[in-house]
């Protein structure tokens, strides 16, 4: 096994037994900083060409440096950094909550200078890490996605999926998603339970295979099964559903009767880096009112945690500013991690389409 591979199966372990005012971008600046280029990351797909076509060019008006941008899913990243602590291959990293966690109890993050990331000031205190190492950037809201033309009633609930109608035409994503994961939790919530206590998600489940007919990877491969015509109704995320309706597939999303759900992204500046400040200015940019109001749009759709920023287009229709997400159905990480091999292990022994 080579050491790439080891580390990266230690931090799938961590996983599991984790227990525990703005400013104008542009300006001057860029004079404080040297002709070097900052190294972050960003995940692949939608997150890398948003971020390369706004917040990029954003960052390099308010610092006059440059970023070079690596797409990289969260784990992967915990990986490198972990395997190169003392000369970190990157200096600001994007992260998942649950990975976030564990690089918080791996010591991996540097606490942010809070007098340069002055956006700070315009987050809900609950989006800014207790201990200053890392701020939440952006949302994804998920709820029930929809056929519109073979349902023509607008689902209320997830127990809708439990109807003898949609024999077969139920999709499910692997709980090796975070989507996957986060709607089990939500499940769970809805039924008594919790993430520590997931019997009532799982009973769910059992209830629901017949209806099931295919199970996906992850919320892209779910999205396909959507354009194919192989499924009807499925948890998806906002952004996913309005890319298909844009390429004309009949999809909408509707609110569950216990709320919409959240998944939060955060950037942390990595310990040891060289570029502490550049960093920070890299993280006050991305909390920016004019980065975030860019992501919202077309196609991207990403929920805006600056509370300055409204919710325009089809994020209008789910909430009007980002105090609102403090009420979407969340997951409590630090309890769900110690247990989560252990519900993905269940979840592909028992689900069987």
């Amino acid at each position: 096994m080579s050491k790439i591979d080891l580390d990266r199966r230690r931090i799938v372990q961590a996983l599991g037994a984790l227990g525990a005012v703005g400013l104008p971008l542009s300006g001057v600046i860029g004079n404080a900083y040297a002709a070097e280029s900052l190294a972050a990351t960003t995940f692949p797909g939608a997150w890398e060409e948003s971020h390369r076509k706004i917040l990029l060019p954003a960052f390099r008006k308010a610092t006059g440096q440059s970023a070079t941008l690596t797409a990289s899913q969260a784990v992967d990243t915990l990986t490198k950094l972990t395997g190169a602590r003392a000369n970190p291959p990157f200096d600001v990293v994007m992260m998942d909550e649950g990975p976030y966690l564990i690089g918080v109890s791996q010591g991996l993050f540097e606490p942010m200078p809070t007098s340069k990331v002055p956006n700070l000031a315009d987050l809900p205190a609950k989006f800014i890490d207790p201990k200053g190492l890392g701020a939440y950037t952006s949302g994804q809201v998920y709820g029930i996605a929809y056929n519109t033309e073979k349902i023509k009633q607008a689902p209320t609930s997830w127990n809708d999926l439990l109807k003898p109608q949609f024999k077969g035409r139920v999709g499910l994503v692997g709980l090796d998603s975070t989507l996957g994961l986060v709607w089990m939790v939500a499940l769970a919530k809805m039924l008594g339970g919790d993430e520590a206590h997931m019997d009532p998600a799982f009973d769910f489940i059992r209830r629901l295979m017949p209806n099931v007919g295919a199970v996906a990877a992850n919320p892209g491969a779910l999205g396909t099964l959507f354009q194919q015509g192989q499924i009807d109704i499925s948890c998806h995320y906002i952004n996913n559903v309005e890319s298909l309706k844009a390429k004309g597939v009949p999809v909408a999303l509707a609110r569950p009767a216990s709320n919409w759900g959240l998944v939060r992204s955060t950037m942390n500046i990595v310990k040891n880096t060289k570029m502490a400040d550049l960093a920070a200015a890299y993280i006050n940019t991305a909390l920016s009112a004019e980065v975030q109001q860019q992501m919202t749009a077309a196609p991207y759709f990403v929920a805006p945690t600056n509370t300055k920023v409204p919710f325009g287009g089809a994020l209008a229709q789910i909430a009007q500013s980002s105090s609102e997400l403090e009420s979407f159905v969340q997951v409590d990480w630090a309890k769900l991690n110690p247990l989560r091999a252990g519900y993905i292990d269940r979840f592909n022994r028992e689900v069987k389409v």
